[in-house]
């Protein structure tokens, strides 16, 4: 069986960098049932989660999930 996502949002702030990266490396310890993704995005203003499995998406909901990720990548970071 395939782990689930879960998706921790930052808000990005060059204050909150090393914090991010001290919860980044627990959740990842705490949470081995999930593959966990920690992106600092600029476009929120509070930690956001996020939590999808593989096995009930549709191909449309994977595309979409796929869409979302990329656009955070490309999102400027703001200083």
């Amino acid at each position: 069986m395939s782990k689930p996502i879960f998706i921790v949002r930052f808000p990005y702030t060059e204050e909150n960098r090393d914090k991010y990266l001290e919860t980044y490396k627990q959740l990842g310890e705490q949470l081995s049932d999930y593959h966990v993704l920690c992106p600092m995005d600029n476009s929120v203003n509070r930690v956001e989660f996020e939590c999808y499995n593989a096995i009930n998406a549709t191909d449309k909901e994977i595309e979409e999930i796929k869409q979302m990720v990329l656009e955070t990548i490309k999102a400027p970071l703001s200083n």
